[in-house]
Order: structure tokens, then sequence, then C-alpha cells
């Protein structure tokens, strides 16, 4: 049979008219593919986000062969930077606003601030954004501020005001650079009786935490030990030549300075105890721990060269680095 307008064959119309189902198969195969994965990786990650650290080290753990822990004199005539010696060179003018910048800029023994890191799970670029906030310069957190602070009751408080799908505590840390002249954000959060003020970005994608966690229910910040990440903001910190510095030293040599410790996992653990951190650390094969005296100032700053950004990492007892160069 002949077909009345164009002349093909009856038969040649039919098999035309079958062929797009088949076509329409493959191609929503391949677009559902794509989008279920990421589904799966989206539950996931709301399932894993948050969950506490598996592999933390109990305090007074056995030293690791890998461990090492190095003590170096101070150099001949140096002696160890006080904070007038970090408050030198800072003094920007007489006016006295300025100078209480400057002052507010050394860091002083036994300042304590409080960590929340909040995250965002952004589906349309697979990524979870990461936003640590702290009281750095709002108030002075003792290493027990956040014991009465929930969880669920931080993170009904944020979602009023901000776009954050999950809240980690992140426990009160020291820190220990001899100056921090990062500014201070004008916008902060009230939570309970804190402020908490964003302190910069870091953004993750699924894939990384998928082959980083390997479906361990540990995807947080802490979880991820000894696993550098990118941390966007207007980071700067200096520590004094002549200052007692602690460092991990990775298997390929990068370096890492301590930036602050807590007593979130180790509640025994003080600032003079920090030169026997080895014996507590479960440090991976290949990575050492140090303390030694700088002979030179150090200083670690995100600008124009590294596109804003410093690279950081957790030990096991959640205690914070940053990388550097000599």
């Amino acid at each position: 049979m002949v077909d009345g307008c164009n002349g093909k064959p009856y038969t040649d119309v039919v098999r035309s008219f079958r062929r797009p189902p088949l076509v329409l198969n493959v191609n929503m195969k391949r677009f559902f593919a794509p989008v279920l994965q990421a589904l799966f990786l989206t539950v996931w990650c709301q399932v894993s986000l948050g969950q506490p650290a598996q592999n933390a080290a109990p305090p007074g753990a056995p030293t690791r062969q890998n461990s090492q822990t190095t003590q170096v004199a101070p150099p001949p005539g140096m002696g160890a930077a006080g904070p007038n010696q970090a408050a030198e060179g800072l003094k920007l003018s007489e006016d006295p606003l300025k100078e209480k910048i400057s002052t507010m800029a050394v860091v002083k023994p036994d300042n304590w601030q409080c960590l929340l890191y909040a995250t965002y799970l952004n589906i349309w670029r697979l990524e979870v954004v990461i936003t640590p906030l702290s009281t750095y310069h709002l108030q002075n957190c003792s290493p027990t501020g956040m014991d009465k602070l929930s969880v669920a009751s931080a993170t009904a408080q944020l979602r009023t005001v901000a776009n954050f799908d999950t809240i980690i505590k992140g426990g009160a840390h020291q820190q220990i650079m001899s100056v921090n002249l990062t500014p201070l954000s004008n916008e902060y959060y009230l939570v309970s009786n804190l402020k908490f003020s964003p302190m910069g970005t870091s953004r993750v994608s699924l894939r990384a935490l998928w082959k980083q966690t390997k479906l361990s229910g540990v995807a947080n910040l802490t979880g991820s030990n000894y696993r550098p990440f990118p941390l966007e903001g207007k980071f700067y910190f200096i520590w004094n030549i002549g200052t007692l510095a602690h460092r991990l030293v990775s298997p390929t040599g990068d370096k890492y300075l301590m930036s602050s410790y807590t007593v979130e996992v180790a509640p025994n653990l003080t600032r003079d105890s920090l030169v026997d951190l080895a014996t507590q650390l479960d440090l991976p094969a290949g990575w050492t721990y140090e303390s030694y005296f700088l002979d030179k100032t150090i200083t670690v700053r995100a600008g124009p060269s590294n596109n804003n950004t410093i690279t950081t990492l957790f030990d096991d007892l959640h205690n914070n680095y940053v990388l550097y160069n000599d």
C-alpha cells in the first residue's frame, strides 16, 4: 500500500513512527542517570554531615613510630617574643581608635574563641559550602563556653536569620599565633548568649566528600583529619621570631603551623603540654609533629597572590593548622 500524501509505502510510515520512542528512551536514560546520582549524593550528604569524628585518639595514647617531637633551643641572643614585641610596628598613628585596633590584634594568653561550622548544600553546583562562625573579637569564650549549647538549638536559631542546613559544634579554641590581623566582619549572629561572626568560606564538592569519607559517616571539617582544604577569607596571622611553634609535616614535605588548639577531645591539653602532643596524636604514616623556636617571623595571609585563600587542616584531636612556606 502507498501513502496518498507523499507516495511512501505505509510500512515505511509505520517504521518512522516507531523510531522516536526508542530515541526518547535512550535520551531519558542519559538525562536521569546523573540526576539520580546527584540525588543519592544529596541524601547521603544530609545524613552524614555533622556526625562526630570516629578516629580521635584518646589522651595518653602510645607514641607511634612515625611520631616525632623536636625541640630546638632559641638562637643565641634571642629570647621568646612577648606581647610588647608583638605589638611593635603595628601602631598605625596616634589615633586612639587605631591604636586600640592594634592592641586587639596581639593574641593574649588564655584568649579563647568558640567555633561553629555552618553548612549549606548547593545542589546546583554539587558542593557543600562551609562557613566557620567564631566569637573572635566579639567576646572571650571560655573552654567550657559551648557545653550548654546544643546543635539543635543552634540550628533552630541560625535558620531564622541565615541559609544554613546543618550546624556543627567546633568547640572552644585558644589561638597561639603572636598577632592576628584578620578583620572582623560587621555581621554577627546571636546564638544563646554568644555572638558568632562569619570568618570565611570553604567549598567542598560532593565528589571530594565521597572520595575522602568513603561513606564512613564522618563528613564534617573536624572529621576529615589530616586532609587539607582551602578556606577563603581575609585571614592574616603572624608568628614572631623566637616564638615556640608547633607544626605538622606531611610525607610530601608540606608544613602546617598550629594556629589554635582545643580541649574538645583532650580535656587535659594545655598550651605548655603541646610540646608532648605527638604522644597523643594518631599520626598517619609519614607525618611528623614538631615543636621548635622560630628563627624568623612567619606570616600567613590570604591575599591576591593566593586568591584570598589559606589552606588549613585538623589533627585527630581537632587542633587547627595552616599551611605556610619557610
